[in-house]
C-alpha cells in the first residue's frame, strides 16, 4: 500500500486517494504541504523516474469542445468580461500553471519546486501582464493588482500562490476539459514564450 512520502500517512485528509509526482509519477503525496516540504529530498531522484513514465497519463477524458467558447476564452481581451475576483483567480492558475509546465515539461523548477517565494514570481509575472496593452481588463490599476496578489496569500481559497496545481487539478475546478489550454495561452501571452518540453 502506497503511503505518502512526506508523513506516512495513507490516505489524504478528505480519505481520498493518495497523489502521486506529476512528473516522475512514482512518488505520492498526501497534500500539496507534504509534496512541496518533500521536494528537496525528491528532487534528487525524481528525474530518473520521469523519462520512464513520460507517456503516462492522468486518465482524463476530453470532451467536444464548443469552438465559439473556446476562441472566446483563448481572446486577448477575454480577461475583460469576467468579474473581477475571476480575472484574480485565472491569473493565479495560470501562473500556478506554468510553474508546474516549467518543472514538468523542461525539468525547469522554479518558483515553489525551487523553494523560492511564489508571491515573488507572481509579481514579476504581473509586472509582464501589465505591459501587455489590453491584456488586462480596463479595471485594473495598482490597488486591484494588490487585491490579486492578496487573493492568492489567503491559504483558504482555491487559487493559493503557496500550492502547486496539475492539470487535473484545474480541470476538476472549473469543471471545465479545455481550462488549462486557456490557462497555458494567457501565460504565454504574458511571458511571450511557451514552455518547451
Amino acid at each position: 500500500m502506497d503511503s505518502c512520502a512526506q508523513c506516512g500517512k495513507t490516505k489524504a485528509a478528505d480519505s481520498t486517494p493518495l497523489k502521486r509526482c506529476a512528473k516522475c509519477k512514482s512518488t505520492s503525496y498526501c497534500s500539496r504541504d507534504c509534496q512541496k516540504s518533500h521536494w528537496k529530498v525528491h528532487k534528487k531522484t525524481c528525474d530518473r523516474g520521469a523519462s520512464a513514465s513520460s507517456s503516462s497519463s492522468h486518465g482524463v477524458q476530453l470532451h467536444s469542445v464548443d469552438p465559439a467558447s473556446f476562441a472566446a476564452g483563448m481572446a486577448d481581451d477575454a480577461l475583460h468580461a469576467l468579474p473581477e475576483k475571476e480575472v484574480y483567480k485565472r491569473l493565479i492558475d495560470s501562473y500556478r500553471l506554468r510553474v508546474e509546465d516549467a518543472y514538468v515539461y523542461s525539468g525547469d523548477p522554479i518558483g515553489l519546486y525551487a523553494g523560492e517565494d511564489p508571491v515573488a514570481g507572481f509579481q514579476e509575472f504581473l509586472d509582464l501582464a501589465e505591459k501587455q496593452g489590453g491584456l488586462l481588463p480596463p479595471w485594473w490599476n495598482k490597488d486591484k493588482r494588490s487585491e490579486c496578489v492578496n487573493s492568492g496569500c489567503g491559504g483558504v481559497e482555491w487559487s493559493d500562490l503557496k500550492h502547486a496545481v496539475e492539470k487535473p487539478d484545474i480541470q476538476g475546478h472549473y469543471k471545465d476539459q479545455m481550462m488549462p489550454m486557456k490557462l497555458r495561452v494567457l501565460a504565454e501571452k504574458i511571458y511571450g514564450t511557451h514552455v518547451v518540453g
